[in-house]
């Protein structure tokens, strides 16, 4: 007991000093006190197991940083169980968590008109009534599932994607919300949604944005509280999750935004990308085929092209791109196709085409990335060293295609200018030689994965622990 005590006053000490410069890479006190891949020695045999909800919602890369951590905490006894979308619960169970269906399915909702039509019309309030009807639509369903999933749970934890509904859920069972962002969606000084905008005003962007959208959705989120017997919410849900006083866990790296940390400190602390590590077979990669592995080695190395669960208009037009650019270029191209639709049709071994692949193992092998901007694909193609060129679509995407523009690994466009011409000319620009350099010196530079889901679990065990009944300890 006494040599645990000495190593606890260790570990606690070291927590009290491990900052060095509270201005390095933008580091903020929170991430380096927390970067620990192991807990405090004296708090492993004291620490309260939890019951432990994940809601997700959205695609495979809004639910596989959840699987992540939801691996993790069920390796410290706690009990967890995953609610992601129906279409998403045979492949999220083969993480080996619990896993239940919960909302609508997303592939059918990223198909429908309502996204691939009036979410993206000119018309700002055709957009408006789209989010209105997404929202309802979704989250009548999500809140009666997740209130099912979440009785006798300790604590919800839970993405950007839904977050009103989740918060409602936890309101309604009277447990906490714990919320995990992808991406900063919080008032700041650093990264602004309107990026048209100077950036003296970049904190006062998110006040006038978090407004708007406050204005058209109040009815509809107050309809769905009346579901759950809730009252009357008269501030956004931005506001209401503030004010529950829990940290909201920033699962990216802090040397994309530089100066945020600091900024946020300990309410919203930037743990870094969580990668989840697949050890059953389905989520395995191709490279357990044969194929793939020999095409990999059989020459230079490829071009990654990958847009993830993203619908793509035309197919034709980025499939003609593609092959324009690897022929003026030289290079060969590895298609992971997803849900985009493309495929290419060809005798030219230069081409490899396959449904999925695991990050992990396959992008070291490449010498430059194309894909949609997602968090999860950029956190992977970061990871692995390489240039990447985003080719947004929407949502957070064309901001993490501004982020690496700026630390000049990086290049981006929308997907709606993609032709031969300038996938040419983006890819061009990721094989300089000045990129390539500086994308292997940023995966160098950004926090390993073990130590974000170690700081995420040390961040949730410290809040939620110690309010809860004394049912279990360890």
């Amino acid at each position: 007991m006494h040599t645990d005590r000495r190593a606890a006053a260790t570990w606690a000490q070291r927590q009290k000093t491990g900052v060095t410069s509270s201005t390095e890479r933008g580091k903020s006190a929170w991430r380096l006190r927390f970067a620990e891949p192991t807990p405090p020695p004296d708090t492993v045999r004291t620490r309260r197991t939890m019951k432990i909800v994940l809601s997700c919602n959205g695609s495979r890369g809004d639910v596989q940083p959840a699987m992540a951590l939801g691996s993790a905490l069920a390796r410290r006894d706690h009990e967890v169980t995953l609610a992601v979308p129906p279409n998403l619960v045979s492949w999220a169970a083969d993480s080996g968590l619990a896993t239940q269906a919960c909302g609508i399915d997303t592939d059918e909702l990223l198909g429908s008109d309502l996204v691939t039509r009036d979410l993206k019309s000119s018309n700002p309030v055709t957009r408006l009534r789209a989010v209105s009807e997404i929202t309802l639509r979704g989250g009548s369903r999500l809140q009666h599932d997740l209130r099912a999933v979440g009785q006798g749970a300790d604590v919800i934890i839970g993405g950007s994607a839904g977050q009103e509904r989740i918060l409602n859920v936890a309101e309604s069972l009277g447990i906490a919300y714990v919320p995990l962002h992808y991406c900063p969606i919080r008032k700041n000084s650093v990264v602004s949604p309107l990026p048209w905008l100077p950036p003296s005003i970049t904190a006062h962007s998110w006040t006038i944005l978090e407004r708007i959208l406050w204005h058209t959705s109040a009815s509809t989120e107050n309809e769905l509280r009346r579901e759950l017997g809730l009252g009357r919410a008269n501030t956004p849900a931005a506001s209401r999750i503030t004010g529950q006083g829990v940290p909201e866990l920033q699962a990216y790296d802090p040397l994309l935004f530089p100066g945020l940390g600091d900024e946020w400190g300990r309410s919203r602390p930037l743990v870094g990308f969580l990668e989840y590590l697949p050890s059953r077979p389905k989520l395995q990669s191709d490279l357990t085929h044969r194929s793939l592995v020999d095409w990999l080695y059989a020459g230079p190395a490829p071009l990654y092209v990958g847009f993830g669960s993203m619908k793509i208009g035309d197919p034709s037009i980025v499939e003609h791109a593609i092959v324009a650019t690897a022929e003026r270029l030289g290079l060969r191209v590895l298609l992971v196709t997803g849900g985009s639709h493309l495929s290419i049709d060809s005798p030219d071994d230069r081409f490899f085409v396959t449904s999925t692949i695991d990050h992990k193992t396959v992008l070291p092998r490449c010498t430059a990335a194309v894909h949609h901007g997602g968090a999860g694909s950029t956190a992977a193609s970061l990871r692995a060293g390489l240039p990447t060129g985003i080719c947004w679509f929407g949502a957070d995407q064309p901001m993490w295609g501004r982020q690496l523009t700026r630390l000049g690994v990086g290049v981006s466009m929308p997907i709606s200018r993609i032709d031969s011409d300038t996938l040419t000319s983006l890819v061009s620009a990721l094989i300089e030689p000045d990129r390539r350099r500086a994308a292997r010196a940023t995966a160098t530079s950004m926090i390993k994965p073990e130590c974000a889901v170690a700081s995420a679990i040390t961040i949730i065990e410290e809040t939620v622990s110690p309010h809860l009944p004394n049912r279990g300890t360890r």
